[in-house]
């Protein structure tokens, strides 16, 4: 009996472990978690309709296009519309002589 009420208050912390992505949106494309493999916005929501998560990341490059931007969020919108929690960060530098589209 004792185990199974562990069990009960354990299993919700490994459940919500894993139902976090993050998205990195870059210039010419995006990336989910740790992946090398870059997509575009029709393989993003393919990607995504394939992955069980409830919240979002997008880590978002100085140099990304807001067009980027809102595709991930339509992306996001088509492959899971029950997503409501969807967190921005920023990364990259602010040198414009990085960035290839300026």
């Amino acid at each position: 009996m004792r185990f199974t009420i562990i069990m009960l208050l354990v299993i919700p912390f490994f459940a919500n472990a894993s139902d976090e992505i993050t998205i990195h949106i870059n210039e010419t494309g995006y990336f989910i978690n740790e992946s090398n493999k870059v997509l575009t916005k029709s393989d993003l929501e393919i990607e995504l309709t394939k992955l069980d998560f409830s919240s979002v990341t997008l880590d978002i490059d100085y140099c990304a296009e807001p067009l980027l931007i809102s595709e991930a969020y339509l992306a996001i919108a088509n492959s899971k519309p029950s997503v409501s929690n969807i967190r921005l960060r920023t990364s990259g530098s602010s040198e414009e002589s990085k960035c290839k589209n300026v």
